[in-house]
């Protein structure tokens, strides 16, 4: 039988990715063969893409960092999983919990580890995680980078608690995660978004104020007047360069910033007196462990939270989703299909 992956083979760029075959992998002793049924992009892929993660991340190399798949060969030392579970790999195939390790970037998933957009995959036995069963394969595919990335930053470096004020910027795959996680703990959430249609959305979703950026391009006001001047407890910084001292402006005395994503830039000049007046904290998320992985899957069980899944393309058209994500089409997660339309239906 055979493996057929999408892999960055000659180069970076998008005209690199090619469609390759090889033989199906044999799992060690303590690893298990994954046969994969759905992956989910998310941008840290498209920066892969482009070649611009870093001189450890080389091709060539199979990208996406998020999937699902059932267990369809165990290592002879495996007992406690069996074939046929549905699991996801860890992001970090070496933070199983506790504070990360010195070497926490050398075993990323799409980077510089092959990744899931493969039919086949090997990893630890210790680095999977059984994902919700009331979630369809696309949705749990999700789960492991972009799910568990809002779980990080909700949690980190303490807990929301109910009544608090959470602001979230964007719509994308984890601020869409981030507001289902932040209302089942009793949050006030105000998100950030740059369209009518995608304000209508979020506040269908469950947000309770939605700040359009294309009305309101001074959104950082918008927010501590909302919150009677004083400023939101917690702000999701998904922007980067262009949006960190807005977030910082609209963060009370005190509160935190989450920072997450580099969308609009690596390098941003910042006023001190923000930080330094407000005695705010900075706290950067990468993800998370396995063992936050299996807490959030508690919680998306119990609250039956579905990650919203806006595109799904099939395997053989994964360069066209790499496409959709770069032009911000659509609302939600985009994923690919690796099984075919079953993919949508629950694991049950």
């Amino acid at each position: 039988m055979t493996k057929h992956s999408w892999s960055l083979t000659d180069g970076f760029g998008l005209d690199n990715l090619r469609r390759i075959e090889a033989p199906i992998p044999v799992p060690g002793p303590r690893d298990v063969l994954i046969e994969m049924r759905a992956a989910a992009l998310n941008y840290r892929d498209l920066v892969v893409i482009d070649g611009k993660h870093g001189r450890a991340v080389q091709p060539p190399l199979v990208p996406l960092s998020d999937g699902v798949g059932r267990i369809a060969k165990l290592g002879n030392e495996v007992s406690d999983l069996a074939e046929g579970d549905r699991v996801s790999p860890c992001f970090f195939l070496n933070w199983p919990g506790g504070a990360p390790p010195v070497d926490l970037v050398t075993r990323r998933l799409g980077g510089p580890l092959d990744g899931t957009l493969t039919t086949h995959l090997v990893v630890p036995a210790s680095a999977v995680v059984q994902v919700p069963a009331h979630l369809s394969d696309n949705e749990a595919a999700t789960l492991p980078c972009a799910g568990l990335t809002a779980w990080s930053a909700l949690q980190e470096p303490s807990p929301l608690r109910s009544g608090e004020t959470v602001l979230i910027l964007g719509s994308g795959g984890v601020a869409l995660m981030a507001l289902q996680l932040a209302k089942a703990a009793g949050a006030r959430v105000i998100m950030t978004t740059s369209s009518a249609d995608r304000a209508a959305r979020l506040q269908q979703m469950g947000a309770d104020m939605v700040i359009d950026r294309s009305v309101q391009p001074e959104w950082s006001r918008a927010a501590r007047k909302a919150t009677d001047g004083i400023g939101c407890d917690r702000v999701l910084e998904l922007g980067g360069a262009r949006t960190l001292n807005d977030s910082l402006k609209a963060t009370r005395p005190g509160g935190v910033v989450i920072l997450i994503g580099n969308v609009t830039g690596n390098e941003a000049p910042l006023f001190l007196p923000f930080v330094l007046s407000k005695r705010l904290t900075m706290q950067s998320v990468s993800v998370g462990s396995k063992q936050a992985f299996e807490s959030m899957n508690r919680a998306l069980a119990y609250h039956r939270i579905h990650p919203v899944v806006g595109q799904v393309f099939a395997f053989d058209d994964a360069p066209k989703a790499f496409r959709a994500l770069d032009r911000h089409e659509g609302f939600g997660n985009i994923c690919v299909a690796i099984t075919g339309p079953e993919a949508d239906k629950p694991g049950l």
